[in-house]
């Protein structure tokens, strides 16, 4: 009850599959002949070496033509934010990025305000002499645990001689009756 069409269908697939099993058989064999003469072909998964980029992004200078658009446009405006600078030079805000963090290294960019805030001028041309310490802002609790953590000062404790040699504190007693002055009412 079968067609003709689906016989010729069985028919090309069980050729396919004894084409198919022939160069699996052919590749196990030529695998162990190269184990077996010491020729390691190690399986690769990926792109072939060689083939594109390696791992990460590549990591170079900013174009070199940003850095001095980058300069003119803040000598002719100061004051000039991330945004501004990247609209003037026509080029990608990253390359933009990477362009003044590197004249701020240099000195020829300083900067005021921080966050959105930031704001560019033109630097002195030296690199700055100090850089501060880029690091998260400590807290209340922060500072107390660093202040616990370092030794203490250890204070001298002057006990008056009475203590010392275990004589009674005086206590004025009040005329005519047994109660201490201090706890007398009216």
């Amino acid at each position: 009850m079968t067609n003709p069409t689906e016989s010729q269908i069985k028919d090309r697939i069980a050729e396919f599959v004894q084409e198919l099993d022939l160069l699996v058989r052919k590749s196990t064999l030529d695998a162990l002949r190269g184990v077996l003469e010491n020729r390691t072909t190690a399986a690769r998964r990926g792109r072939p070496v060689g083939s594109g980029r390696g791992p990460g992004r590549p990591r170079g200078p900013a174009p070199e033509g940003v850095a001095d658009a980058i300069v003119a446009h803040v000598k002719s405006n100061d004051a000039q934010t991330v945004g501004d600078i990247v609209t003037a030079v026509g080029a990608k805000p990253a390359a933009v990025k990477k362009a003044i963090k590197d004249l701020l290294a240099s000195g020829a960019l300083k900067k005021s305000g921080q966050k959105r805030g930031t704001r560019y001028h033109v630097g002195s041309g030296r690199a700055p002499a100090k850089a501060r310490k880029a690091g998260k802002r400590r807290g209340r609790k922060a500072k107390r645990k660093a202040a616990a953590r370092k030794p203490a000062l250890r204070r001298k404790v002057v006990i008056p001689a009475q203590r010392r040699l275990g004589a009674a504190p005086k206590v004025a007693v009040r005329a005519g009756t047994d109660v201490p002055h201090a706890l007398a009412v009216g």
